[in-house]
């Protein structure tokens, strides 16, 4: 009961896209039914970064649907609650549907996702991560980011702008998310590298909880009132809008505070744009669903095998490159490459490997 309830709470927030498909691709499709079900599972539904990645995954959908020759039908769907535990009666719950063909998940907690991972291969349905990885599982692939990378580009970012010494607190998400500690893990190590004079005196977990977040931001600054720099994991606490967090923003306003945090989101360029961040390590939302879409329809229809780890390239913004990410989302255009972030190269060719 607990795994149906949790079912249709996760359906009735999820909702399903289905996208018809001519009756003469229908007839050519080799599926005896037709149609390529596709079970897309973000981590939640209140988060922007996995609403875009929804956005293209049903965009891709319908295309694949409108060419032939099988209709392709995208199921989305979320904990109700943000835990592993859940993710997982989920997973289990999806595994007993009889259409669902294919599944690409954001795992919570990279070993909780082992079990119903291969429990899903074992029953004849391909599993792919993005996003977030579960690596021992039998996963067919990974796609995201290489989050140990992106840490360590966020902490250069943050040393740009704030220097090599002072004190640094993290917030991350929820702990045990195998993308986010990877993410710590390439700051930690970037700092500890380059010897840098900079001390990590808190590392707190909002739960992917913006106002949590918020709260957790200022209690640290209160406990620290001499912190000069924050590494966000996550967008959290921005969501929240301004006068969340009225001791960082006056840190921030004052230059006595320097913020480098994970995504592109148009939010977070409001922030930068009026000073409050200094630096963001973008992910391809978009293709989290546009690409999983495509990779599972290659590997269900026509046999593609991937590497163990597809890496989507991430972004990187600064006020150099900050008018050309916003302008890609007012146009909702993310096709074309930023310039570079730091005023370097200028070739097409040189921003494009700059972004990868």
């Amino acid at each position: 009961m607990k795994r149906y309830m949790l079912l249709l709470l996760c359906t009735i927030l999820g909702m399903t896209l289905t996208v018809g498909a001519q009756d003469t691709n229908e007839q050519a499709c080799p599926l005896a039914d037709g149609t390529l079900t596709i079970a897309w599972i973000p981590k939640a539904l209140d988060n922007p970064v996995f609403e875009l990645g929804r956005v293209g995954a049903e965009t891709r959908a319908a295309e694949l649907s409108a060419a032939g020759p099988c209709n392709v039908d995208v199921f989305v769907a979320a904990p109700f609650n943000t835990t592993a535990e859940d993710q997982v009666d989920l997973l289990f719950d999806i595994i007993d549907l009889d259409d669902i063909d294919a599944i690409g998940v954001s795992c919570i907690d990279p070993v909780a996702c082992i079990e119903p991972i291969n429990a899903a291969t074992e029953a004849g349905i391909p599993v792919m991560t993005w996003d977030s990885d579960s690596p021992d599982s039998n996963r067919i692939t990974y796609l995201g980011i290489d989050n140990y990378e992106g840490g360590r580009a966020a902490a250069e970012l943050l040393v740009r702008a704030m220097g090599e010494s002072g004190e640094v607190a993290i917030l991350s998400g929820v702990e045990g998310s195998l993308n986010l500690d990877e993410r710590i893990r390439g700051f930690l190590d970037y700092i500890e590298e380059n010897e840098l004079d900079i001390e990590i005196v808190a590392t707190v977990y909002s739960n992917d909880n913006p106002v949590l977040g918020a709260e957790l931001v200022e209690e640290v600054m209160a406990e620290h009132p001499d912190l000069d720099g924050w590494f966000m994991v996550g967008l959290w606490p921005l969501l929240i809008g301004r006068g969340g967090m009225p001791t960082w923003e006056a840190a921030s306003e004052a230059g006595e505070m320097f913020t480098v945090t994970f995504d592109t989101l148009p939010v977070e360029l409001d922030w930068m744009a009026d000073g409050y961040i200094h630096g963001l390590v973008g992910q391809k939302y978009w293709g989290w669903g546009y690409d999983t879409v495509q990779m599972l329809y290659d590997h269900v229809l026509e046999g593609v095998e991937y590497e163990s780890f597809t890496n989507s390239g991430m972004d990187i913004v600064t006020e150099l490159n900050l008018e050309a990410m916003i302008e890609a989302w007012t146009n909702n255009d993310f096709t074309q490459p930023l310039p570079d972030p730091f005023g370097i190269e200028t070739t097409p060719e040189a921003t494009a490997e700059a972004n990868d």
